[in-house]
């Protein structure tokens, strides 16, 4: 299972010429949060794709799903980042990643205390499905940030009482 991202631009960039820093931080966290390939629609001309992402010609869904599709044969969904969202955790693609391994025919929408945002998952082979909230607790999922303000993101409680099965803890670590 492979799951692309599409990064939407929409306006003119801040200076002719200067990189946007809100792009390149949205494209490392698809990165971080395993999203390969990740493809940018609506660059301006002579504006480049930052680093580990590419330019791909439309915003139109089924072009970006062929696209990804030809970059990387195994390529199941599409998460769709809008710029205006570049504060979103990578946590938060993780999760939809996680959770499309897990609900395939669903599109997931990031969402935050029951409150959606543009942010979502949509598998390619049925684009059409009905969506879910997924609940992320990243406030950056549901409101505009360039990436720059300190947003609230409270992770889910983990489970302290999982034991990697490769780990030794307490007196097993001693019967080494």
């Amino acid at each position: 299972m492979t799951v692309a991202a599409h990064i939407i631009i929409s306006g003119p960039p801040a200076a002719p010429g200067v990189a946007r820093p809100e792009l390149s931080r949205l494209v490392e966290a698809a990165w971080s949060g395993g999203a390969h390939p990740i493809l940018i629609s609506g660059l301006t001309t002579g504006e480049v794709a930052p680093t580990l992402s590419r330019a791909t010609p439309s915003a139109e869904f089924a072009a970006v799903a062929a696209d990804a599709l030809g970059e990387v044969a195994g390529t199941t969904a599409v998460i769709t980042l809008p710029l205006s969202h570049a504060g979103v955790d990578p946590e938060t693609i993780t999760a939809l990643i996680s959770g499309h391994g897990r609900q395939g025919e669903q599109v997931l929408v990031a969402a935050r205390d029951g409150e959606s945002g543009p942010i979502r998952l949509t598998p390619i082979e049925n684009s059409g499905a009905t969506e879910a909230l997924l609940e992320c607790g990243d406030e950056g999922a549901v409101r505009s940030s360039d990436g720059r303000d300190a947003l609230a993101y409270e992770a889910p409680p983990a489970d302290t009482n999982a034991v990697d099965p490769w780990e030794r803890r307490g007196a097993q670590a001693e019967e080494r």
